[in-house]
């Protein structure tokens, strides 16, 4: 018996398949719009639509009402469950260089992260997990919001927190070791002979209050007492970090050396210094936290947190987590000095 040629929707469907393959889609990326493809394949819309049609039964692709088409099946009831919520006070490198080495992890384990920036923001925070609670998420990662614990402890998922830890409960986290790190950064400073060590710091942090006082003991151990307008904390930006230091310069007796709370102030302490012709480090020495590469662009001494080992710790508690296995309650990351030219000793 002879047969047909294949119906055109058929061949068209294939012509899609690779079209879906060689833009290398993922899914949820939308595909061309209808009228589109039509025009992109010179056939109908009611061909183009059989094509799609097929694909979906295929489970290659799933159309949302009045939005269009998209790649891979569309996800029901548990949709959520490939899902790991990561939330971020800020914006700062710190924590993109922490997601950067999560977000492989998760992947190569078929998650897929969904992250918010919350800048510390009460309201917003509780609303992102009522959200991650309400689609159930697979778990979620955070540097958490202290005043947010009681929305924490009511989540039905698990919850790994770094950076802040949330001391009433039991819930394990990961941090770096921020006094120490503080501690041996400013015996660092006061072993180049200075003892006019000034600090600008961050206001809503509680790992900010922990590197400021680290510096305060070491000076206190040292003999030394930091004269209150030496001690600044604000918004963790260097602008703020610009403007700060324009007021350290304007006392009548300016610091010799400035502890920065992270890299991205020091930038822009270090930006004032050269824009005021002031010598980095001959006379001031400058030292960031973070050891970012802005620390790397800039030349800066910097505390280093091991970011990758940061995220290496939060992925495999997280896994043991969602596994359902026993955790460690803590995990705390040494720190590191990265020495750089932004140091020197006191030019006398």
């Amino acid at each position: 018996m002879k047969r047909g040629k294949p119906e055109k929707y058929i061949g068209l469907a294939e012509d899609i398949r690779q079209l879906i393959s060689r833009n290398r889609l993922k899914q949820g990326d939308v595909l061309p719009s209808e009228r589109q493809l039509a025009a992109m394949f010179s056939c109908s819309h009611l061909t183009i639509r059989k094509a799609l049609r097929l694909l979906e039964q295929e489970k290659l692709l799933h159309r949302k009402p009045s939005r269009g088409n998209y790649v891979g099946a569309k996800l029901g009831s548990d949709e959520g469950k490939q899902l790991v919520g990561i939330l971020f006070p800020d914006h700062e490198l710190f924590y993109y260089n922490i997601f950067s080495v999560l977000e492989e992890k998760l992947f190569s384990a078929g998650l897929h992260p969904v992250i918010h920036l919350t800048h510390n923001t009460r309201r917003k925070e509780e609303q992102i997990l009522d959200f991650a609670n309400r689609h159930g998420f697979a778990a979620l990662v955070a540097a958490p919001n202290p005043l947010c614990a009681e929305q924490y402890a009511a989540l039905p998922i698990p919850l790994v927190c770094f950076d802040v830890s949330l001391p009433d409960l039991s819930v394990p986290h990961v941090i770096s070791d921020d006094y120490q790190g503080a501690m041996e950064a400013s015996k660092h400073l006061l072993s180049l002979g200075h003892s006019r060590i000034a600090h600008l710091g961050c206001t809503y942090d509680h790992t900010a209050e922990l590197r400021r006082k680290g510096l305060l003991d070491a000076l206190k151990q040292a003999g030394i007492e930091a004269p209150k307008n030496y001690l600044h904390a604000g918004n963790p930006t260097r602008k703020w970090g610009y403007d700060a230091t324009r007021a350290l310069f304007a006392l009548p007796l300016p610091p010799t050396a400035i502890f920065c709370g992270n890299d991205t102030i020091a930038a822009g302490a270090r930006r004032y210094c050269y824009e005021h012709k002031i010598k980095v480090p001959e006379q001031c020495s400058l030292i960031g936290f973070g050891d970012t590469a802005v620390a790397e662009d800039i030349d800066l001494t910097s505390v280093c947190q091991h970011t990758d080992r940061i995220a290496t710790a939060l992925w495999n508690i997280l896994r043991l987590s969602m596994s359902g296995e026993e955790t460690p309650l803590e995990t705390i990351i040494s720190t590191s000095l990265s020495l750089r030219s932004s140091t020197a000793p006191l030019a006398i």
